[in-house]
């Protein structure tokens, strides 16, 4: 694949966001732990966790105001 332009792009890219996305997996899998068992949701520092009936968590980012988490 050497001489394929568009795999040298997307290898490149690969290669340069792939310690982003260990980082970011990493974060989700402590975020997880931390989160209560009987828990639903969860909301701190920017970031809420929803869990799903079927056990799911799943994260969304909350817009930051002023540089500051949401209070709620």
């Amino acid at each position: 694949m050497s001489t394929s332009n568009a795999w040298t792009e997307f290898a490149a890219a690969f290669r340069r966001t792939r310690p982003a996305f260990l980082a970011h997996e990493t974060a989700k899998a402590e975020l997880k732990a931390l989160m209560p068992e009987d828990a639903k949701e969860a909301i701190g520092h920017g970031v809420r966790a929803k869990r799903s009936k079927s056990g799911a968590v799943s994260f969304d980012v909350l817009s930051m105001e002023g540089g500051h988490a949401p209070l709620q």
